[in-house]
């Protein structure tokens, strides 16, 4: 073997039988495989060296014995970027030992020369002993024909509890959609999917029967499209098909638009999902929050989802509630309570460093538990001003939240040192 500039290893020529037979002492200790194909390999070897994908080929002449290239893997994750004939590739490596498998494919194929996709499905489908609980494929350009084929294959799955289908976009989205969502496995607890419509009604009717078929699900993630600027999700009415199962504890959207909740809202969302614990609204391609909140809203998420560990949102800081640490109002019964919050996500939320202070005593008010941490757009890269509130009001908040163990007074009123 060797490896390329990528950091690949890639295989050199025809191994012997005796690689093989060693390859094989070392397969059974495999449980997770990941591949990716690349459109080229810089190597100075790209002319003999041959990727993982071709281990089928050069098998195949070798008659071992009919088994598993990996006995006991758990999970794989096999992603095509140049050559969709890489698709199929992965059958030999199937195992009734499998239990989580990923697709991400990043090139497409015309739905009616569609030949190694169809052969993917069909190889799955005829795989023995294959018993799945994670199953999620990506691929631009999903038609009906492989719906088929991918419905054939998930009627065989009978433990799945994890599905995910993402195709921007689909082909002939209305016959697919009706298709697919109607013939889910009805025993899944999370799912992944885009849906694409032309309008509230369409919208509405999808939602509907996506919750419908599955009464079991706690996790929901969904790209919402709208083909038309007509309409898109706005507002609380926008949420009404999604409400029908009081029993899901994540909901994550992907949506076009900004969408704005007042009081009432957040509590008539906690009353009908009261077991919410991630409540995730994202604007497509930029993930930036999508719901845009008013600072003193949080206290009415506080309220109306006690569980909330998870929350994402643009949050006005112009108007920011008084507050006070004396005493932890926080204890109080009665009081806003966010104990549970692990990640709070302002996105690009605005905040001036003359309200740092006032920021991270309300949130302070809120109960928040020590293990919060503030996510916001440009953190990782810790760009300059543009992040230097938010980062302030995290490293105060951490201070002001810190049990005092020396007895003393904490001054809450002075900023984190930069």
């Amino acid at each position: 073997m060797v490896k390329t500039d990528e950091g690949r290893w890639n295989f050199m020529g025809q191994p012997s039988r005796q690689d093989w037979e060693r390859f094989q002492a070392y397969a059974t200790r495999v449980r997770r495989l990941d591949f990716k194909d690349f459109g080229k390999h810089t190597s100075k070897y790209r002319n003999r060296s041959l990727p993982l994908a071709e281990i089928p080929t050069l098998i195949a002449a070798k008659d071992l014995e009919d088994e598993p290239l990996l006995p006991n893997v758990k999970a794989i994750t096999w992603s095509v970027v140049a050559d969709i004939a890489n698709l199929p590739r992965i059958l030999p490596f199937i195992s009734p030992s499998l239990k989580s498998l990923a697709f991400d494919v990043y090139t497409s194929e015309f739905e009616e020369d569609g030949d190694p996709t169809r052969q993917l499905f069909d190889g799955l489908t005829a795989s023995p002993g294959l018993d799945l609980e994670s199953f999620n494929f990506e691929k631009p350009e999903i038609g009906a024909e492989i719906v088929k084929r991918l419905l054939s294959f998930l009627e065989r799955q009978p433990k799945l509890k994890v599905f995910g289908l993402s195709s921007d976009p689909y082909l002939e989205p209305r016959t697919v959609q009706s298709m697919l969502f109607s013939q889910l496995p009805t025993g899944l607890r999370e799912l992944s999917a885009d849906v694409e419509f032309h309008d509230e009604s369409e919208y509405t009717a999808l939602i509907q029967t996506i919750l419908k078929r599955l009464p079991d699900l706690r996790v929901l993630k969904l790209v919402l499209t709208s083909h038309h600027d007509s309409w898109n999700l706005s507002d609380f009415k926008s949420f009404s098909p999604l409400l029908q199962n009081p029993n899901l504890e994540e909901m994550t959207l992907y949506v076009s638009g900004d969408i704005h909740l007042d009081t009432r809202d957040i509590y008539a969302l906690g009353k009908a999902l009261p077991l919410m614990t991630q409540f995730d609204l994202r604007l497509h391609y930029s993930s930036l929050p999508a719901l845009k909140i008013q600072a003193s809203s949080l206290m009415d998420f506080a309220k109306a989802f006690p569980n909330l560990r998870v929350l994402t949102t643009d949050i006005s800081c112009t108007d920011i509630p008084l507050a006070s640490i004396e005493g932890d109002k926080s204890a109080e019964p009665d009081a806003p309570n966010l104990s549970n919050l692990r990640i709070l996500n302002v996105g690009a939320s605005s905040l001036s460093q003359d309200d740092v202070t006032r920021m991270a005593k309300f949130l302070a008010m809120l109960g928040p538990g020590p293990l919060l941490e503030i996510e916001y757009d440009g953190k990782k890269k810790d760009s300059g001003d543009s992040v230097r509130p938010w980062r302030d009001v995290e490293a105060m908040l951490k201070l002001i939240r810190r049990p005092n163990l020396g007895g003393g007074t904490l001054n809450a009123d002075r900023t984190p040192s930069r």
